[in-house]
């Protein structure tokens, strides 16, 4: 599950794109989301086998977006959802 996974938000203003970096240290899931010029954090997350699950709140410009991200890596691939309080949104994306 470690590594950096080039990502795209699929929301009702288009495609965000962005990175993901992973660091998973026995199933806990820390790591960063870089995206719209901005950097968040996120801490205590799960990893299980090809499956992770974390949440944090972004910093979207004039307003914070709590978060919940979900999904699995296949291979060199990552899918999920976020679900945020603006909605819910697919998310896909590579390995760098």
């Amino acid at each position: 599950m470690n590594g950096t996974y080039n990502v795209t938000l699929v929301t009702p203003f288009g495609p965000k794109k962005g990175t993901v970096v992973f660091t998973d240290r026995n199933g806990v899931l820390n790591g960063s989301i870089h995206a719209m010029g901005d950097t968040s954090n996120f801490r205590n997350g799960k990893a299980d086998g090809d499956a992770f699950k974390f949440s944090g709140v972004f910093n979207a410009g004039f307003f914070n977006v709590q978060y919940t991200a979900k999904g699995a890596i296949e291979g060199n691939a990552l899918k999920g959802t976020v679900n945020t309080n603006l909605g819910t949104f697919e998310m896909y994306g590579v390995k760098a």
